[in-house]
């Protein structure tokens, strides 16, 4: 027999595990938890079970395999490049610290980055020629990440970001990388040279 309290109880907490588990936002926990409350019908709940269960296939195919790489910066400063293992990119967490995360070659696919800052700060500056889909959510605090980038292209390696901020902020930049490192070389190389002929200047 079916019983709908029963059931809206049961759906209530599989949808508090997802959002548990960073699966939905907090916008898609309200929403879907606002239909789970109207529920009447066994169609219905049936409808709201399908969604749940495909949010859990989804999830399922971004995040496998797990990996043991986790970054933790406490009171303290750490600048990291993201390297993909088995298509994870670790976990960070910044507790009253600052975690700066440089993203810039990935192999093609998949690359689930997990982080979570918690009255810190959390800076991920990824390259241009990677598609960058951001998943984290706030929590009396502040997400700062440009549209999805280069969302149509299915052929350029991704970046899934998962997480959350907690009375701190992440920030998601996406820059041209490579074109800041010729850059720089090109500017040492000048330095280089200015010495050079300073030296063969002064001998002279």
């Amino acid at each position: 027999m079916f019983d709908i309290d029963e059931e809206k109880d049961t759906l209530a907490k599989a949808l508090s595990e997802q959002y548990s588990q960073n699966i939905i936002s907090m916008e898609e926990y309200e929403r879907l938890l606002e239909y789970i409350n109207k529920i009447e019908t066994k169609k219905e709940a049936n409808i709201i079970e399908k969604i749940i269960q495909e949010n859990n296939i989804e999830t399922n195919e971004i995040i496998m395999p797990q990996t043991k790489e986790r970054y933790f910066s406490m009171f303290s400063w750490r600048t990291t490049n993201v390297k993909s293992i088995n298509g994870n990119g670790g976990k960070f967490i910044s507790l009253f610290g600052t975690n700066r995360i440089i993203v810039d070659n990935l192999p093609k696919g998949k690359t689930v980055l997990n982080v979570n800052s918690v009255f810190g700060l959390t800076e991920i500056i990824v390259s241009k020629n990677i598609r960058i889909i951001n998943k984290t959510v706030a929590i009396f605090s502040g997400i700062f990440s440009p549209d999805e980038i280069n969302r149509k292209n299915e052929e350029l390696p991704e970046l899934y970001i998962i997480g959350k901020a907690i009375f701190g902020n992440i920030t998601i930049k996406a820059i041209d990388v490579f074109k800041k490192e010729t850059e720089q070389e090109k500017e040492f190389e000048e330095k280089v040279k200015e010495k050079i002929l300073k030296r063969i200047y002064d001998e002279m």
